[in-house]
């Protein structure tokens, strides 16, 4: 079963006459997704399209993270009412505005109508449904408790998306402040600076503050080796991010030395260990072997530091050793994390210590983020403030001085 092209002539509630078209997976499910708009059907026929292929081309995800959340609430309200996974898909692919996920969920629909199940359509589709959603899925499927799966995932990615909105807003507008203040200091050097120069060559013997003076040359200097200068910065900046997404040992490296900038890397660390908090409590509370687990969250791990914490903790698993190990020995893993770890492995009741953890990291999820938001934007501003501060400084003093030596 493939997808078909169709172009539709229909009528509006408005008597409005519209023309379109529409990929569906006959003429039936076409009709059934006009009736949804309330359009009444005039016509409607399969055409050839050879540049389908191309129409379908996507840079990137086609679900972010808020519209797999809102596909994963629907699908769950859907399940808990009765209705099948195949009506079900159907449903939410008519329901859909957007082309291209309309056609995502068609797709899954016809890998479940073929005989798959749901969690191999979801894994038939990487870009798109995370490898723990697919774990998960499965043990749903396995345990005839998908619905609450199905829910249960739509909950955790709700978290997480909260959880980055919180950290990527603590530090957004300093950053803000900050390119702002270096926009104005650009602006004075090219603008204002010049014309005091100007100024002052029109008095012979009048004397140009250091300060001022240094300014200046600093403008004049980067006016005439530009091309130089932002070349060279071009360069640099390739020349890392190539290393970055090259060399294991450079992405490795960069992340620890981002890992130990005071603010930032409190962040960083907080943001992969409430992953892994969670990714573990989800997975070890619904039976997921520990293995498997570790695995999955390794898969999705993004940071190289915090997976190959993971993958330690993968190795010493396979060779005997306890599980907390890696987790004990790293220094960027919170005491607090690796403790609770420990005491789940001694008492074997790893999966309630991990839920307990994810409660406790949700619980100061909130209040780490407004401490940290509390202690960097004081900081930037006071270098917002010192930079402006100075150049006004710059731009005052040879006024001052000028007038005293008139």
């Amino acid at each position: 079963m493939e997808l078909k092209h169709f172009k539709y002539t229909a009528t509006t509630p408005a008597g409005k006459t519209i023309k379109g078209r529409m990929e569906a997976l006959n003429k039936d499910v076409c009709k059934r997704f006009l009736h949804t708009k309330n359009y009444k059907v005039k016509d409607i026929h399969t055409y050839s399209n050879p540049f389908a292929k191309l129409s379908n081309i996507t840079i990137g995800s086609l679900l972010k993270k808020q519209d797999l959340v809102f596909f994963l609430k629907q699908l769950s309200s859907l399940l808990s009412s009765g209705v099948n996974i195949l009506s079900a898909l159907e449903l939410l692919a008519l329901q859909n505005e957007s082309r291209h996920l309309r056609k995502l969920y068609f797709e899954l629909y016809q890998q479940v109508y073929n005989g798959f199940s749901f969690s191999k359509a979801l894994q038939s589709k990487p870009k798109e449904f995370p490898k723990l959603l697919v774990q998960m899925v499965e043990m749903g499927e396995l345990s005839g408790q998908l619905p609450k799966m199905v829910k249960d995932m739509a909950d955790y990615y709700d978290k997480q998306i909260k959880i980055a909105a919180g950290i990527k807003g603590a530090v957004r507008m300093p950053i803000i402040y900050l390119i702002a203040a270096l926009l104005i200091a650009a602006g004075m050097l090219v603008f204002v600076f010049p014309n005091i120069s100007t100024l002052f060559s029109s008095f012979e013997d009048a004397e140009m503050p250091p300060i001022t003076r240094f300014f200046i040359n600093a403008g004049d200097f980067t006016a005439t080796y530009a091309v130089w200068i932002f070349g060279g910065l071009a360069l640099i900046v390739g020349a890392i991010y190539a290393a970055y997404k090259l060399s294991e040992d450079v992405r490795y490296a960069m992340n620890v030395l981002w890992l130990k900038i005071p603010i930032m890397g409190s962040l960083i660390q907080m943001h992969n260990q409430i992953m892994i908090a969670n990714a573990f409590a989800q997975m070890l509370s619904n039976g997921v072997n520990p293995l498997v687990a570790l695995k999955t969250t390794r898969a999705f791990l993004k940071n190289p530091v915090y997976a190959s914490i993971i993958e330690e903790t993968i190795e010493n698993i396979q060779e005997g050793l306890p599980f907390s190990k890696a987790f004990e020995e790293s220094s960027y893993i919170d005491p607090i994390m690796a403790k609770m770890i420990s005491t789940g492995e001694k008492t074997s009741d790893i999966p309630d210590l991990m839920e307990n953890l994810a409660l406790y990291y949700d619980g100061i999820t909130d209040l780490r983020i407004e401490k940290i938001k509390n202690a960097l934007q004081p900081a930037l501003l006071i270098i917002v403030y010192a930079i402006v501060g100075v150049m006004i400084l710059a731009i005052m003093l040879p006024m001052i001085s000028l007038g005293g030596q008139i």
